[in-house]
């Protein structure tokens, strides 16, 4: 499976366009610092610990999610989220950004292919923070996903609502029980990013 052989880019966002590790660190320091010099808030980030858990562990929306976090903190959890996952997270998510798949999404798009990007995150703020531009962007709360992955539903939807042929689509991510899963379900390619990226190397040799 050679990346050339796709005209359909399709990628996740968080950890596979941008590091996720070095990101999660650097952000998990500073929520500390942030936090630890006000005990008297302390309870936000228990909060946003508990928010970044449910979605894991529950597949719970963002709307659900912030519905009982309000009601069982009594503070203003979309707020304070996406103040921390989104605003403060944008510096470092062009700081870890992964330049070379970033440079070969634009080789690929002049030559005509097709970049997609499909997330279960907010996903407008974070590519402009990397500087790039695909051709189409969806995320979980969009009205056409309305989903959080494995579920395909909303791959499948993107699908029809494109008229894409599935042969042309190769999926790109960071995490197969959800990325990887996602594609088998709608039925197509899946590659790791630690993979693409080794084989975008093996094209250009």
């Amino acid at each position: 499976m050679s990346p050339s052989d796709y005209g359909i880019w399709l990628f996740d966002l968080d950890g596979t366009l941008y590091r996720q590790l070095p990101l999660r660190l650097e952000m998990a320091a500073r929520l500390l610092i942030h936090y630890f010099s006000r005990p008297w808030r302390l309870s936000e980030l228990l909060m946003i610990r508990e928010y970044r858990a449910a979605r894991e562990k529950f597949f719970l929306s963002d709307e659900e999610n912030f519905a009982r976090l309000e009601r069982k903190y009594k503070l203003p959890a979309s707020e304070i989220i996406n103040e921390w996952m989104i605003e403060r997270a944008l510096p470092a998510v062009r700081r870890w950004r992964r330049e070379k798949i970033l440079r070969a999404i634009e080789d690929h798009r002049r030559a005509g292919g097709l970049a997609i990007v499909y997330s279960d995150y907010p996903v407008e703020e974070k590519l402009r923070a990397m500087g790039l531009t695909v051709d189409h962007e969806f995320w979980s709360g969009d009205p056409i996903i309305d989903c959080l992955k494995p579920e395909a539903r909303g791959l499948n939807n993107v699908i029809g609502r494109l008229r894409l042929l599935r042969a042309e689509i190769l999926y790109v991510g960071d995490r197969d029980d959800r990325d990887g899963e996602c594609a088998r379900r709608a039925g197509v390619a899946y590659l790791d990013v630690k993979e693409f990226e080794r084989r975008l190397k093996d094209e250009e040799q």
